[in-house]
């Protein structure tokens, strides 16, 4: 009977002991040696807790702060047929955000001389009335291409700035 007993607590100890588990440390133990473990927790660069799936990660973006005068470049007139234009990045930009009012999908490229341009392959393709910030380059030439005939006027517009 003692038997049954003692086989009967111990079974319930496997069944039910991983409802006791612990929390994952507030400190990265280290880094795993095998590449078949999954992660239960997620730590920041500095090796403290971020997330586990107890209480999940909060992802914070830096908010989006225009550079220089403030006003966009508009890009007047796009249609199926490429267009190229001059433009000039402020020094302190790191980041642009591009507004694609249109009501279809529009291409953009950054261009070496105002005789080369974008193509439907080629470039960045913004989503029609769309608007997205993405990291910037040194560009002294765009070239923009609408996929489809806009049904009225299409005038994408690119702001400068640091953040996003």
């Amino acid at each position: 009977m003692l038997r049954c007993v003692a086989l009967s607590i111990l079974a319930l100890a496997v069944l039910f002991g991983g409802a006791a588990a612990e929390a994952p440390p507030p400190i990265a133990p280290g880094v795993p040696v095998s590449v078949t473990l999954q992660p239960v927790a997620v730590y920041d660069k500095d090796g403290k807790l971020a997330g586990s799936p107890e209480s999940p990660m909060t992802v914070l973006s830096t908010p989006f702060v225009r550079s220089g005068t403030g006003d966009p470049i508009i890009f007047d007139g796009i249609t199926t047929t490429a267009k190229q234009f001059a433009i000039t990045k402020p020094a302190d930009a790191t980041s642009y955000r591009f507004v694609n009012p249109c009501n279809v999908d529009v291409r953009i490229r950054k261009v070496s001389s105002l005789s080369e341009s974008v193509t439907l392959r080629t470039g960045t393709r913004f989503l029609a009335r769309s608007s997205e910030t993405l990291g910037t380059s040194q560009p002294t030439f765009v070239s923009l291409i609408a996929t489809a005939a806009p049904t009225g006027e299409c005038a994408p517009e690119l702001q400068y700035g640091r953040g996003g």
